[in-house]
């Protein structure tokens, strides 16, 4: 797979920080797998992990977490 954004290298294996808000809530997961451009650093989620990342977040905002930072975690 070649980088949508740069078009110039091919995608590697790696994990990256991702940081989603909603309203006062901020949720930090970090090592989050993903495929990364070694030219720009552009990060592909796949849609397993984001369906996983949208849940653990849902659920947050649900509790009434406004900050929070955590390793991601596939369970």
């Amino acid at each position: 797979m070649d980088c949508a954004i740069c078009r110039y290298s091919s995608m590697q294996s790696g994990s990256v920080t991702v940081t989603l808000e909603r309203d006062t809530a901020t949720l930090v997961f970090k090592r989050v797998p993903a495929q990364v451009c070694d030219n720009c650093g552009e990060a592909y989620v796949d849609e397993t992990t984001t369906e996983h990342l949208l849940a653990a977040a849902e659920a947050a905002v649900d509790a009434g977490v406004q900050v929070e930072v955590r390793e991601f975690a596939t369970a």
